[in-house]
């Protein structure tokens, strides 16, 4: 079981931990090849990602029909948390090595309205002069 962080609207390559050899797999696909993984033990269909315009490969999948809502929705809820991946028959298998520690646990969206308060609450909190400050004539000598 691999897993990755939930950062974009597609899952990249180089975000797929734990599990060299499903980064690999990902790695291999053709440009629109399919492969069914399970993200968090819901089954999903994933669409490698199309080249560049300039011929350079994409390293992405992005998500195909319902599994398309299922991750906008895990990305508008849990963005930033880490989550399982692994492929769909794998996932209906079982799990065949569970993790000896468990993943970080995600932020709860209190602790994230706390964090993001207490950010913008520095506003202002700058150097002010209370006296204007003149011309500009004055302010440079030339």
């Amino acid at each position: 079981m691999a897993l990755t962080t939930v950062s974009d609207f597609v899952i990249w390559a180089k975000h797929i931990q734990g599990d060299p050899h499903l980064s690999q797999r990902v790695l291999a696909l053709h440009p629109g090849e399919v492969i069914q993984l399970a993200v968090d033990g819901v089954a999903g269909t994933w669409c490698k990602m199309d080249d560049g315009r300039d011929g350079r490969p994409t390293r992405g999948l992005r998500p195909l029909g319902r599994t398309q809502a299922f991750w906008r929705e895990l990305y508008a809820k849990r963005r930033g948390d880490v989550v399982s991946l692994e492929l769909a028959a794998e996932a209906e298998a079982g799990p065949r090595n569970p993790l000896p520690i468990q993943p970080p646990p995600g932020v709860s969206p209190a602790e994230r309205a706390a964090a993001l308060e207490s950010y913008l609450s520095i506003r202002g909190q700058g150097w002010r002069s209370e006296h204007p400050y003149g011309a500009r004539e004055d302010l440079y000598e030339r």
